[in-house]
């Protein structure tokens, strides 16, 4: 099962490899349709919110804000954007 804290984990390795907010929407879908059978709705949600940054430079954020978010999954809270 993948959760959040798995999840959180994950966006941070992406962001450590400077990866655009661009990309990490992409990726967040691709991890969203990968496992969309086994997560919960607040991370299928989460994720489709992440995912939508690949659309448009005004869904984008910052990798401040990617990594706060991150830290949360970490921690076990649940994140809503």
């Amino acid at each position: 099962m993948y959760t959040k804290i798995q999840l959180g984990k994950d966006l941070k390795e992406q962001l450590l490899e400077n990866k655009s907010a661009k990309y990490i929407g992409g990726w967040a879908y691709f991890i969203y349709t990968k496992h969309m059978l086994e997560i919960d709705l607040s991370l299928r949600e989460l994720l489709l919110a992440l995912g939508t940054m690949e659309l448009r430079p005004e869904f984008e954020h910052t990798h401040e804000e990617l990594s706060e978010i991150a830290n949360r999954l970490i921690a076990g809270e649940d994140v809503k954007l």
